[in-house]
């Protein structure tokens, strides 16, 4: 299975999981940039949810998605939802101002202890996500309200 073949699979069990769980509607939204619009039952919630999929390893994104925001705003209403395909896949369904606040973090660090610089490629805009950063958003399927 392909990367993208990876990811519409991982789509598609979340789309799955939260129908299971109650959501009113779940539907593809975006060309470039594919995202999952979740709604409550009675219409009164709408979330966003990016998928980030991966069978072994860590999660890839861009350290360009890192950015300083306010992670205890209230009324989120965008997330990102990791899952990792096993015997049984598994979820973390975390706040995209969290996420996005701890690539950032995360990143400056990794620069820091190389002296500001990339070790092999400056112009590189990887960036890793392993499950201990993430280990206290499991399953909480909770956040997103439309249930």
């Amino acid at each position: 299975m392909n990367s993208h073949e990876t990811n519409r699979s991982g789509r598609n069990l979340v789309e799955n999981e939260l129908i299971m769980r109650g959501a009113g509607s779940v539907q593809t939204v975006g060309t470039q940039q594919i995202r999952l619009r979740a709604t409550s039952q009675d219409g009164s919630r709408t979330v966003i949810i990016k998928v980030k999929t991966k069978r072994k390893g860590n999660w890839h994104t861009s350290a360009n998605e890192g950015i300083v925001v306010n992670t205890t705003a209230e009324n989120e209403e965008q997330f990102w939802v990791f899952v990792e395909f096993d015997d049984e896949p598994k979820f973390w369904i975390v706040p995209d101002r969290w996420i996005r606040s701890n690539i950032q973090k995360t990143h400056e660090e990794y620069l820091r202890e190389h002296g500001g610089h990339r070790p092999i490629n400056d112009d590189s805009d990887h960036h890793s996500i392993n499950n201990y950063r993430i280990q206290e958003w499991q399953n909480k399927w909770d956040l997103l309200e439309i249930f």
